[in-house]
């Protein structure tokens, strides 16, 4: 047990020299992938393939064509022209959510159409999706959990960690570690989205409006405290995002008149 504990400690290193290192766009934050793209877009293909076989599919036009007209302009300024990008509409009035997988597959749910989104509003969550996918965020979350794992793997074989304390130490790791991650990836897909909505002519001060109307239908009701959310609270999110308007307000203004 010990000389495969050793093993597994020398062999750690070499596996993160191995992995590939990539870079975010827009904001050049470092990525270390410890599963390839292929085997990313590949589970997400699935994923996707299989949660709209069990959801029930919008045919409205008038959301259906909003979603695809928006999402395409935003998927042409992405530089990815090599995925095959898929918006679709998931018709649950009670879900105000949209999602994306890897290799470009987005949904968007009828609760969050119902809001009444502009063109422009409904850029910033298509922009803000579009941004999970051509920054592996799905893929970067795989490659964390795998190294979670591994190194947990490491602690029990080792045979100095009780089982209570490694579930100690997982759920410490996920609150530490995941959650926070998360929220990274969140800020960041809010970033990189106002960076394509304003490439693709739409007005990046929409992404304000769209986080007041989000906040408006929370209303009073009890909210997850930040610390324990995988996302930011919204307040963050629109502090963030006013002190970022004056870097994609320019981008915005140069494309609009050609769009």
């Amino acid at each position: 047990m010990k000389l495969r504990w050793k093993l597994l400690l020398k062999l750690i290193p070499f596996s993160l020299l191995l992995a590939a290192c990539t870079t975010a766009p827009v904001t050049g934050r470092h990525q270390l992938m410890l599963v390839s793209e292929s085997e990313a877009e590949q589970m997400g293909l699935q994923a996707y393939q299989e949660t709209l076989a069990k959801a029930k599919l919008s045919h409205d036009p008038k959301y259906v064509n909003q979603v695809r007209t928006v999402g395409e302009r935003v998927a042409k300024v992405s530089g990815h022209p090599e995925y095959q990008w898929e918006f679709n509409v998931i018709d649950d009035p009670k879900t105000i959510n949209a999602w994306a997988l890897p290799g470009g597959k987005v949904a968007v749910y009828t609760g969050l159409l119902n809001l009444g989104l502009s063109d422009a509003e409904l850029a910033a969550v298509m922009s803000h999706e579009v941004g999970h996918a051509i920054a592996q965020h799905s893929r970067e979350r795989m490659s964390e959990s795998l190294g979670i794992n591994l190194g947990l793997s490491v602690l029990g074989a080792s045979g100095k960690m009780s089982d209570a304390s490694l579930q100690a130490v997982n759920l410490a790791l996920g609150i530490g570690v995941g959650l926070p991650f998360s929220r990274k990836q969140e800020s960041e897909a809010d970033y990189i989205g106002l960076d394509l909505m304003a490439k693709a002519g739409y007005d990046p001060h929409a992404a304000l409006s769209l986080w007041r109307k989000m906040s408006q239908t929370e209303g009073s009701s009890a909210k997850t405290p930040e610390l324990l959310s995988t996302h930011p609270s919204n307040e963050r999110r629109m502090q963030d995002i006013e002190a970022a308007l004056p870097r994609f307000t320019p981008i915005y203004e140069a494309n609009k008149r050609s769009s």
